[in-house]
């Protein structure tokens, strides 16, 4: 049986359910309301909900049926008029509980209850112990695939997690990065800032003035397909285990901002790369325990790997996570949709991300209160990364590029006298040529005037004697 696409909304005295149900016999189908359960069967689609609050079918109910688009559209009463039922738009917390296999059994999944149990954490040393090389969404995975990392080499670093220790993990990662750092690359960037520009004055589609947040978060088709077509489940984690699996969260959307910065909001072919890459849950099966440090690696990864590498560009990168966080759970739901989409499409069969993490995700975070999200936002907000945090250099870098940039100039100033310089004699010989046939030309011509005068002299003294002499 399909599972079909489905749209609930409501006003203050009754709940409208849409559902989108093509080809069907509608002389075959049959609707069911009894208190907050309501079941819809039309051969080939079967839906059950189960409601946050009680409805009722009464005359003043009402069903019809457009051939054209498949839609069927039910109007019922609520049994308290004027109850406000929550997350009506939570797709998948809505759907009955199915027993449907999936690749962490160890998280329960309950016929009769759905949610998140977060209990007191157990100091039980076997208890820790046996969870010490788990990964996946919760920490919940462990003898479910055997050296994981050798089968997808293009998408886990750490190879062989079933033999890793969650607690050394970090080590082991940042290790291996330090290996992968370039700091000719991440100087470049630093330097070449008509590069990175225009990528640090754009603005998130999120903060654009076009945004909507009543119509820019509402989930479309493509969107609810997904949804529909997840596990309905119950989780039950410690308080540390909740924690980690919400800082896990941090460190998968910040490569997500991440890609959407760099691309201006086009995703490209590689950007379920580098949401991956960017990740350390994602890439290392690595688990947080607190707010900077979940940080602290992005900002590290995002240094190391991508294509631009700039340190203003990560805290841009925070910014828009913080603001994409404060849009509200269902816009967290939206974004991961889209990672789910990109790693289902990836040639690099990325799709095993989602089986390990994503698909839970996506259904825990239908699951939780709003507040959580906007505590982790607020807790985030709170935390600076600074250069020196990210163990790496930076600023000793820094350093030497200013005083080689400063050497280079201070050689160029004085190449530029040293030629300056080189010009002098020449230009003195020619001074010296320039007066020699100055004085050369005065004598010349005070010679002439000499001569002119001597024979002028001469023609006087000539006629003189002429007049002179009486004879």
């Amino acid at each position: 049986m399909l599972t079909p696409r489905f749209k609930l909304t409501q006003d203050d005295n009754h709940v409208y359910i849409t559902i989108n149900a093509p080809y069907t016999n509608i002389r075959e189908t049959e609707v069911d309301v009894d208190g907050e359960n309501f079941l819809f069967v039309s051969s080939p689609y079967f839906l059950r909900l189960r409601l946050p609050g009680k409805i009722v079918e009464s005359e003043r109910s009402k069903g019809s049926y457009v051939c054209d688009s498949g839609d069927f559209t039910f109007v019922f009463d609520k049994e308290t008029s004027g109850e406000h039922f929550e997350n009506l738009d939570m797709i998948t917390s809505l759907l009955a509980p199915r027993d449907i296999p999936d690749v962490n059994p160890d998280l329960i999944q309950m016929l009769e209850e759905d949610g998140v149990t977060v209990e007191d954490d157990n100091d039980d040393s076997d208890s820790v112990n046996s969870e010490k090389y788990t990964y996946g969404f919760g920490n919940k995975i462990s003898n479910q695939f055997c050296e994981i990392g050798t089968e997808f080499p293009q998408i886990f670093e750490l190879k062989t997690p079933e033999n890793v220790p969650v607690e050394e993990r970090h080590e082991l990662r940042q290790k291996y990065e330090n290996l992968k750092f370039s700091s000719d690359h991440y100087l470049a960037d630093l330097y070449e800032k008509e590069l990175i520009e225009p990528y640090l004055v754009c603005v998130a589609k999120w903060d654009g003035p076009d945004f909507n947040i009543e119509v820019d978060t509402a989930f479309d088709d493509e969107e609810v397909s997904v949804l529909k077509e997840l596990p309905n489940k119950h989780y039950i984690l410690t308080s540390t285990e909740n924690k980690q699996v919400l800082l896990g969260l941090i460190d998968i959307l910040f490569g997500y901002c991440y890609d959407k910065r760099t691309t201006m909001d086009e995703s490209t072919i590689e950007s379920s790369w580098t949401i991956n890459k960017l990740s350390s849950t994602l890439s290392w099966f690595c688990v947080f325990n607190d707010y900077k440090e979940v940080l602290v690696a992005c900002y590290r990864r995002a240094l190391i790997y991508p294509i631009f590498r700039n340190f203003e560009l990560c805290n841009k990168v925070k910014q828009d996570l913080l603001s994409l966080l404060r849009k509200g759970k269902k816009f967290v739901i939206k974004c991961l949709v889209s990672i789910y989409k990109m790693f289902n499409n990836s040639c690099d069969a990325r799709y095993i991300l989602n089986q390990l993490y994503i698909k839970d995700y996506l259904v825990y975070i239908q699951k939780i209160r709003a507040e959580e999200i906007d505590e982790l936002c607020n807790n985030i907000a709170n935390v600076e990364v600074t250069k020196a945090d990210l163990d790496l250099e930076l600023e000793e870098y820094e350093s030497a590029a200013d005083i080689v940039r400063t050497e280079e100039i201070m050689e160029n100033e004085m190449a530029v006298k040293m030629a300056s310089m080189s010009l002098l004699p020449d230009l003195r010989r020619n001074a010296y040529n320039l007066e020699t046939d100055s004085d050369e030309t005065d004598s010349s011509d005070s010679s002439s005037d000499s001569s002119d005068s001597s024979s002028d002299s001469s023609d006087s003294s000539s006629e003189l004697d002429s007049d002179d002499d009486p004879l």
